[in-house]
């Protein structure tokens, strides 16, 4: 007999989940999810599912909701309006609500398909944000291990008899859609760079009177090496990175609180208020209080 950490996802289901009115008015909650091998030369797409799913070639589909599907073994062709990609083994399609596509595997190889299908307000604010591109539907896992392995295992969980949907399955595909943007090896012990480094601790320590010298030391690098860095990679200084995140912090709490300006000026990590005053006037055109007077209007 299996355990729950053993059992492994079965080769071929489909599930289309409840969703009632809680659910759908919660920030993403999952649709359907499944789990289908198509052998080499075999008829695409297989019938049996709801009449919103199924699709013919000539035609293709469009769905109210959100779609991801991995290829876990095989290859095949993935289009949209955009044009037709070639998908392949470890890659990922990406279905944006009311976008038409079609599918299907290279008759040559066939392909096992994961997908999973989503909505909710997150997610087209995800959309709206950037987080899908409409000119690249077809893409490569950043973290590939990483998002394979919390697929199947999120798969094998919702194939259970006694899986119940609910928003806290919905937030779980959040961290999915992390392991597919996370742009980092997939060893735990791959180094960080010297600018994500120096980025890490600004972002840590911006609060307090930091400078540029302060940031190499800590690295155990020289100012020049470090700033030789941020150059070569086509970035801001590393001064302009401290002011960016003084500033960043410093906007939210002004859009976000009622704490007065003096108090903000020292939990941003600025040294005076006119240093503050100075930076949101070149960046904004405005002063702290005016920033704070226009953002929170209405």
């Amino acid at each position: 007999m299996q355990t729950q950490t053993s059992r492994q996802a079965p080769r071929n289901f489909a599930r289309y989940l409840p969703i009632d009115d809680a659910l759908f008015a919660s920030p993403v909650f999952l649709t359907s999810a499944g789990r289908t091998t198509i052998p080499a030369g075999a008829a695409y797409p297989p019938p049996g599912h709801p009449d919103l799913y199924q699709f013919k070639w000539r035609e293709g589909r469009v769905l109210p909701e959100f779609s991801l599907l991995w290829v876990e073994a095989g290859a095949g062709v993935w289009e949209t309006h955009r044009g037709s990609f070639p998908i392949h083994a470890g890659q990922v399609g990406q279905v944006l609500s009311g976008q038409w596509h079609r599918y299907r595997p290279d008759p040559a190889t066939g392909w096992t398909e994961c997908w999973v299908q989503f909505n909710g307000r997150l997610a087209h604010e995800l959309e709206a944000s950037g987080h899908f591109s409409a000119a690249h539907p077809v893409t490569t896992p950043g973290n590939p291990r990483l998002f394979a392995r919390q697929f199947l295992e999120f798969l094998r969980d919702i194939a259970a008899p006694d899986f119940t949907n609910s928003t806290a399955q919905g937030l779980r595909l959040l961290g999915l859609l992390g392991a597919l943007k996370d742009p980092t090896r997939s060893s735990p012990a791959a180094p960080r760079s010297l600018i994500e480094n120096a980025r890490q601790h600004i972002w840590s320590h911006s609060h307090r009177q930091l400078n540029v010298s302060e940031v190499a030391d800590h690295l155990g690098v020289s100012r020049r090496t470090l700033e030789r860095a941020f150059t070569a990679a086509g970035l801001h200084g590393v001064l302009d990175e401290i002011t960016r995140c003084r500033l960043h912090r410093a906007e939210r709490l002004l859009r976000e609180t009622r704490l007065p300006v003096q108090h903000i000026v020292s939990l941003a990590g600025f040294g005076t208020a006119e240093q503050m005053r100075l930076q949101f006037h070149a960046r904004h055109g405005l002063t702290p209080t005016a920033y704070r007077k226009t953002r929170q209007a209405g």
